[in-house]
């Protein structure tokens, strides 16, 4: 999947390279989104590609005066992903920490390129990165946190690549965003959802907090029918009632799948501005 410039501040986007340069191209079309959007920019690059991307930010009047600034660093996954052995929460509150750090020092975000060869399979148990890669998801609610996660497709299998990437909202053709309710009363979405990112939905679906009872689909342009049930599944283990607000069509799908037995359904107009 190729990153386009139409990235937005707050996605969790997967894509695939097969080559060097390709991963180059990924890291520098995201650097210059992040830079566009005046946020911190951190490109996590083994070392034997240092030279490489380092020679292309410097191709780059405009990149190549960001990292003279700092506004953008090459940074060793190894001191940082890798540091003390692979672990979860220590590499989530790492993030978390991180953006808060960038929002301290006055950027509006931090925007993160990843090679993700840090986590071979060798190296990172291949459940165990999705499962971290799912979970990580609700960093990116208040859209401070932009990722991308490029995985070598000489490293990883096309079913390791596949399954690592469902657990990211943006990944393949399909791709969709999540805010806090304006009311706070829980998430709203926008875009699409599909098997190719069934875990990101699903994961946020099971973050949602017992203060959450809203879920917002109006701004969604299509759901699955697997990820219409899926909110059925939510409701059931939900620690209280759940509110769907679905325009007349979505609503009229979740009521032929029975999931109006197990949440209330609001019918709101399309929301057409993404969230």
């Amino acid at each position: 999947m190729p990153v386009q410039a139409t990235v937005r501040a707050g996605d969790h986007v997967a894509a695939r390279f097969g080559s060097d340069a390709g991963f180059a191209d990924l890291a520098m079309e995201f650097a210059r989104g992040g830079v566009t959007a005046r946020g911190q920019v951190l490109l996590f690059v083994p070392r034997r590609l240092r030279r490489l991307i380092g020679d292309r930010l410097a191709a780059s009047a405009s990149l190549r005066a960001a990292a003279r600034d700092g506004h953008v660093r090459l940074v060793d996954p190894r001191d940082v992903q890798l540091a003390g052995g692979f672990d979860a929460v220590r590499l989530h509150t790492t993030y978390h920490d991180a953006t808060q750090a960038a929002l301290i020092a006055g950027y509006p975000g931090l925007w993160v390129a990843v090679d993700m060869s840090w986590a071979r399979p060798s190296v990172v148990d291949a459940e165990a990165l999705v499962a971290f890669e799912a979970a990580s998801i609700t960093l990116f609610t208040q859209a401070t946190l932009t990722a991308l996660c490029a995985f070598d497709t000489r490293v990883f299998t096309a079913e390791q690549v596949f399954r690592v990437c469902q657990a990211h909202p943006v990944a393949d053709a399909a791709g969709f965003g999540h805010r806090a309710t304006p009311d706070g009363c829980g998430l709203a979405f926008s875009g699409e959802t599909d098997r190719s990112n069934a875990l990101a939905w699903k994961a946020l679906l099971a973050a949602l907090t017992p203060d959450h009872y809203v879920v917002d689909i109006s701004g969604m342009s299509f759901l699955s029918v697997r990820a219409m049930a899926d909110l059925g599944t939510a409701a059931r283990v939900h620690s209280r009632p759940l509110t769907v607000r679905a325009t007349r069509a979505q609503a009229t799908h979740l009521r032929l799948l029975h999931v109006d037995d197990l949440v209330t359904i609001d019918v709101l107009p399309p929301r057409t501005t993404p969230v």
